[in-house]
């Protein structure tokens, strides 16, 4: 970093602020098909983004190469940038650095294990998944992704972090088929060690959901209780997130803008990011400003608490922020988004809130959460599931729709389950909504 910061410098004008941030990622993808290798794929680059900061002006450009001659080209390139631009009071850097946040895990033993006991896991998972059930007849696809990574940010103030990290995710789509119909279910699990991915448990779901979609039956459309399935709710949570975010409250874009302190969901709910969270995928002691990440509820109990800031929409709010400030890589300028972001789970079984009502539908497939209206809060979402009337399964039913808006939908939760699992940085346990519209197909 010192040699790099040293050329930022030569080629910086005078009465600019500058910020570094480099990063270094790694990535090992395997995917097998037929408990066969289809892809074995590796990757690594590294670059460098360079912000700079004259008279509330920001500039930004960045380099995938870290020569002399590219470093004097992004930092031009960032000047120019800057000039261009209007004044804003909310562009400023990091003035210190406060004491880190969370911990970031950094795998060595599960990055010094071999190529083959790598590929044998998306093996495994495809002959257990085959194991469970003999109506799974095959699978899609199995993959095991391995990211190591490192980050390091220096800017003009002498505020200087760096950490790294691993991350392993796994996914597997089963094909279930019994007599004349077939039925595919994708599932998703992520951990910052190798050991502690928990691969066989997202084949069960996978199966689950597989084996419980076959042989669908006509539904008439009507209102009555749903559970979401834990990770049908968890991509729900995902899709709405953005309401939580100080980039949508500055732009006025979130339902949530004058709703600080005030009810907005059941008792029920509490939701949380915390990039402070042990082994989470999103911790690290930093946002990507240098900000310390922290433990942030934006809604506890039902009562809303605040949006998720980087120190831009901070400080055009008015507010502290809150460690939420994050890069898709260093190609790209910081912004607010979520960490470690999950309902809180509680203590209810899956089979006691199938079992709560005469008649409840299990939401175990949704569809389309790309359409929901992150500014009205309106969603309209193709799903498949099971009908339970006193709590026993009654029919299958596929491509529907689930509708409403997302604030009856969180004040209408009466229970949520002790069944809570993350999917990547997005957690979420089984819920029970009191009553949605279901559009039969």
């Amino acid at each position: 970093m010192e040699d790099i910061e040293k050329l930022v410098k030569k080629y910086l004008k005078s009465g600019y602020e500058y910020e570094i941030f480099y990063e270094r990622k790694k990535k090992l993808k395997i995917e097998v098909t037929s408990q066969e290798v289809e892809n074995i794929s590796s990757s690594e680059e590294h670059g460098l983004g360079i912000r700079v900061l004259k008279d509330k002006k920001l500039g930004f450009a960045y380099s995938s190469f870290i020569g002399e001659e590219e470093i004097r080209d992004a930092v031009l390139k960032a000047m120019e940038m800057c000039e261009l631009q209007e004044q804003d009071e909310g562009n400023d850097f990091v003035r210190e650095l406060l004491p880190p946040g969370g911990d970031s895990v950094y795998d060595e033993e599960g990055l010094s294990r071999s190529l083959d006991e790598k590929i044998n896991i998306p093996i495994e998972m495809e002959r257990y998944a085959k194991e469970l059930d003999a109506r799974i007849k095959g699978v899609r696809k199995s993959s095991l992704t391995e990211t190591a990574f490192e980050v390091k940010s220096k800017n003009s103030f002498g505020v200087y972090f760096s950490y790294r990290g691993t991350v392993y995710s796994a996914s597997i789509a089963t094909l279930a088929s019994d007599g004349n119909d077939s039925a595919i279910s994708w599932e998703f699990r992520a951990s910052r060690r190798l050991s502690e991915l928990d691969y066989k448990a997202l084949v069960k779901d996978a199966v689950f959901k597989s084996v419980n979609l076959l042989h669908p039956s006509p539904f008439e459309t009507k209102s009555l209780p749903v559970v979401f399935f834990r990770d049908s709710f968890a991509m729900l949570l995902d899709a709405f997130s953005p309401l939580f975010l100080g980039d949508y409250y500055v732009k006025g874009k979130t339902l949530f803008k004058d709703k600080m302190g005030q009810r907005v969901a059941s008792e029920k709910v509490s939701i949380i990011d915390d990039g402070t969270l042990p082994g989470g995928v999103a911790s690290a002691p930093y946002d990507a400003e240098g900000i310390p990440t922290r433990k942030n509820y934006v809604i506890e109990e039902g009562v809303f608490k605040g949006f998720l800031h980087s120190l831009y929409t901070a400080k055009k709010s008015r507010q502290e922020p809150t460690g939420n400030s994050v890069r898709d890589s260093y190609r790209e300028l910081p912004a607010s988004g979520t960490t470690n972001f999950f309902l809180k789970g509680g203590k209810a079984t899956l089979e006691e809130l199938l079992s709560s009502h005469g008649e409840v539908f299990l939401v175990l497939e949704v569809m389309g959460l790309h359409t929901v209206d992150t500014i009205s809060g309106d969603f309209s979402l193709g799903c498949a599931g099971v009908l339970y009337k006193n709590g026993k399964k009654d029919k299958t039913v596929r491509g529907i729709t689930v509708a409403g808006n997302i604030t009856e939908l969180l004040g209408g939760v009466e229970e949520v389950g002790g069944d809570f699992t993350f999917y990547g940085n997005v957690g979420s346990p089984s819920v029970l909504v009191r009553k949605l519209t279901l559009g039969g197909g």
